[in-house]
């Protein structure tokens, strides 16, 4: 009897000193700093949160995570349209019969280059109806929904791309997230680059 309850206590012991002296998770982005623990388990959760906005509350963290899939999913259109329409633009305009809407420099047309009056106001009005309509569509969603729909979930993947096992979805919403916050940090580069600004 003695020697089973020495064994136990023995096995017992190694196991309690292991959990009482385990570090706490550390910040991939700042590997001195201690990684938020509201954050754990979130796509793309690098322990960054350093104002600690997330903290507030579960619902703020997923409108911050809403707001960064769409800036994101933005930025990887903008990333990719920028430089094609300066490099399709005047093709596809002659090829249509249109005035090419170029910069005498070659550039896009922009706040930063100029040329957005020679920019027809119906297309403004699309894109603006187009943004509205998907906006729209996403609070529908919200709203109508009977169980919590994940950030940036708008139930539309006519290609049937979104995988259905777990850990495929958690793959997919991590390279969603990473490609979402490189584009946003191509496009900034790409504003630099048209104001002139060198380091």
């Amino acid at each position: 009897m003695k020697l089973s309850s020495s064994l136990t206590l023995f096995t017992a012991l190694p196991a309690v000193s292991a959990i009482a002296i385990l570090p706490a998770r550390k910040s991939e982005a700042l590997p001195w700093v201690v990684a938020p623990s509201h954050l754990e388990g979130v796509p793309g959760d690098a322990g960054f949160d350093p104002l600690g906005l997330g903290r507030a509350s579960p619902a703020a963290l997923k409108y911050y995570r809403e707001a960064e899939i769409k800036h994101g999913r933005i930025a990887m259109l903008a990333a990719i349209g920028w430089p094609a329409s300066e490099l399709w633009d005047s093709p596809l305009a002659s090829d249509f019969g249109l005035p090419a809407l170029l910069t005498p420099k070659g550039e896009a047309p922009s706040v930063l280059n100029g040329g957005l009056d020679r920019v027809s106001p119906a297309f403004w009005g699309a894109a603006i109806g187009v943004a509205v309509a998907f906006e729209l569509y996403g609070l529908a969603l919200r709203f109508r929904a009977d169980e919590p729909l994940e950030p940036g979930d708008l139930q539309f993947d006519p290609a049937g791309f979104y995988p259905v096992e777990r850990a495929r979805k958690r793959r997919m919403d991590l390279a969603e997230i990473k490609h979402g916050r490189i584009a946003m940090m191509a496009f900034l580069g790409m504003m630099i680059q048209e104001l002139g600004i060198t380091f």
